[in-house]
């Protein structure tokens, strides 16, 4: 087992719960508040929408309609340009503003949704409701048009495990052909856990077309009931420039280049560090879809404890490609798939090994039940699969066989706003790892609840 996964999971669970900001909850339009519908259902409302606005180019309810209904399935280009050709029917119409300055905001077009916002504000008798959304956004683009950019989130919560040490369920095991019987602390220990996180990232735009000085702060600590040889604490940096591609007309391309620099503290005692270089890559090919990947090299130096006499023979370089495609469907909801494959060089070649595998999730977006907690929850689920080969047999489990793994996991997980910059998050999971080598078989079922604040 890799000690430090289990701390690199509970930071990739919590991911889904940072960063979401007071703007999402002001895209909350009226308009995504209308029924949900199947996406079948919605297409084929749209084309039957489209043929009778085709036939009364002047009715506004239906050019209104066939908007809502184009957010509603993504399709941001037809709703601007309907939404732009009722205004020239109907030039004072604050709703419609409104909507055209979310519908730029959302393609990036800061200028233009300004102009809306600003456009909605001078309308005569604008309701308050609408008045208070557009000053949100209006405030929001003044943000992220400042050349000094910062967000961070922190997170506290509490962790069940079933089997928070990662061992055999059973006792019996077979090391090089003969079958032994584990003590109770060698079998898989059921436990909960405290914990804090937090990520803050910044960004300084260097105004040459919009390239970026970023950099990137992660920190985890968790402290167990029972197994304190897990108590973990984690730190890690990032910090590099990204460019935009759009000089090589690439558009909506971000390439970074970063460096990194990262500690594990185990059992209250120093367990490894790593320094090391990476590059990512952000594409939105179009408004729908967002492609994230990194590949990066790090060079790892692990410290030998008395609870971790031998952990020094992992001593080398690492190196990690991961990414992920997403794509919203329709308006609620989004889909995801997810790739990685990595390698690890360890001074024992029996440690040493590489590993591939992928997943598939979806964050599903829907209204909030609760009249006083209005903000949009969300539904997320994951699944996912690795594969992992090492180089040599460990000749003190198997001599003559070398040990593969075969890892799999099921997660869900709610998300539930109690306001703009506050939310609880509960997740729940289970994985399962089959090995050759049965001390390396086992597992795992936890549940998590968290507060995360936004700032």
């Amino acid at each position: 087992m890799r000690l430090t996964s289990d701390t690199i999971l509970c930071l990739v669970i919590m991911a889904g719960l940072l960063f979401s900001s007071a703007v999402a909850e002001a895209q909350e339009a009226d308009i995504s508040s209308q029924p949900e519908i199947s996406a079948d259902a919605l297409l084929a409302r749209q084309t039957v929408l489209l043929a009778k606005m085709l036939e009364r180019p002047a009715d506004l309810d239906i050019a209104f309609e066939y908007a809502t209904v184009s957010v509603m399935v993504g399709d941001y280009e037809a709703a601007i340009s309907t939404f732009e050709r009722m205004l020239i029917f109907a030039p004072n119409l604050p709703r419609v503003k409104l909507e055209l300055g979310v519908l730029y905001y959302r393609l990036g077009s800061f200028e233009t949704a300004r102009y809306y916002f600003q456009s909605t504000l001078e309308t005569p008798n604008v309701p308050e409701e609408v008045r208070q959304r557009v000053e949100t956004y209006l405030s929001a683009i003044a943000s992220k048009q400042q050349p000094t950019q910062f967000r961070a989130d922190v997170i506290i919560g509490a962790r069940y495990q079933s089997n928070a040490n990662a061992a055999p369920g059973g006792r019996r095991v077979t090391l090089n052909g003969r079958d032994f019987i584990l003590d109770d602390t060698a079998t898989g220990q059921a436990d909960i856990n405290a914990f804090v996180a937090g990520r803050a990232y910044g960004s300084y735009d260097l105004g040459t077309q919009g390239d970026l000085i970023e950099t990137d702060v992660v920190f985890y600590a968790a402290r167990f009931a029972d197994q304190v040889r897990l108590d973990t604490g984690l730190a890690e940096i990032t910090l590099g420039p990204s460019f935009n591609m759009a000089r090589f007309n690439f558009d909506d391309v971000q390439l970074g280049i970063y460096g990194v620099a990262s500690g594990v503290r185990l059992n209250h005692a120093n367990y490894n560090g790593a320094l090391g270089v990476g590059t990512r890559l952000v594409a939105r090919p179009d408004i729908q879809t967002e492609i994230n990947a990194k590949l990066e090299w790090r060079q790892r130096w692990f410290n030998d404890t008395s609870e971790y006499p031998t952990v020094s023979d992992r001593n080398g370089y690492f190196v990690q490609f991961a990414s992920k495609i997403s794509r919203q469907l329709t308006k609620g909801l989004q889909m995801r798939v997810l790739a990685l494959a990595d390698f690890e060089e360890t001074r024992i070649k029996s440690q040493q090994s590489w590993e591939a595998g992928g997943g598939v999730g979806a964050t599903y977006q829907f209204a909030s039940p609760v009249k006083q907690l209005p903000h949009l929850r969300s539904i997320d689920l994951e699944a996912g699969y690795i594969y992992r080969a090492y180089d040599e047999p460990d000749p003190l489990v198997n001599a003559a066989v070398k040990q593969r793994d075969h890892e799999g996991w099921l997660r869900a997980a709610l998300n539930v706003p109690l306001k703009y910059n506050v939310s609880a998050g509960l997740v729940g999971e289970f994985r399962r790892q089959n090995s050759n080598y049965d001390l390396s078989s086992y597992s795992n079922v936890s549940a998590m609840f968290s507060l995360r604040k936004a700032f």
